[in-house]
């Protein structure tokens, strides 16, 4: 599309321990000004592992935002400078017990570009063995390994709705 989009004005509005909220004006290549809110993510990661049976390790994990138990795959927020592959690792082995041996990048998302900037690196993982990890303070979590049969069957109950679940499970084929 010609022209550019330009940032005349920011303010951080708001600054949390994870990420934070921009007030910008904005000019269109069409000389319009606009105005938006964008929370600055520092992006993410989630897990699609499977065990030797080739069942899956979902969570069931309490999601204050949405006042639910949601039931969805290991993920977790990149630390500064960390690469998305070290972050799945540690993820995994902090949320499920489990480190994997193989991994496969399965592509990048972002699931709320109209007022986020967060982009979500989803992984396979297999060749599961225990691990020791801790899983953090404000954290509920509970371990639920699931058939792929079982997956779908949840998915059409809307028992899962978690976005970047749902997409890592179309990436593999699973939906």
């Amino acid at each position: 599309m010609p022209g550019a989009f330009t940032i005349v004005k920011q303010k951080v509005v708001l600054r949390s321990r994870v990420f934070e909220v921009l007030h910008e004006n904005w000019r269109g290549p069409d000389g319009r000004a606009f105005e938006r809110d964008t929370l600055i993510h520092p992006g993410a990661v989630a897990i699609l592992p499977f065990d030797s049976q080739g069942r899956l390790l979902l969570l069931r994990q309490f999601r204050p935002a949405a006042r639910a138990w949601l039931l969805e795959i290991p993920a977790g927020t990149l630390e500064k400078g960390e690469p998305p592959l070290a972050c799945a690792k540690r993820e995994l082995i902090e949320e499920t017990g489990f480190a994997a041996r193989r991994w496969r990048k399965l592509g990048a998302i972002r699931n709320a570009p109209g007022y986020s900037s967060e982009v979500i690196h989803l992984y396979k993982a297999w060749g599961l063995t225990p691990a020791s990890g801790v899983q953090d303070a404000d954290e509920h979590i509970k371990l639920a390994v699931m058939s792929r049969p079982a997956v779908r069957r949840a998915v059409r109950r809307g028992r899962l709705c978690d976005a970047k679940t749902l997409c890592a499970l179309l990436y593999v084929g699973v939906m």
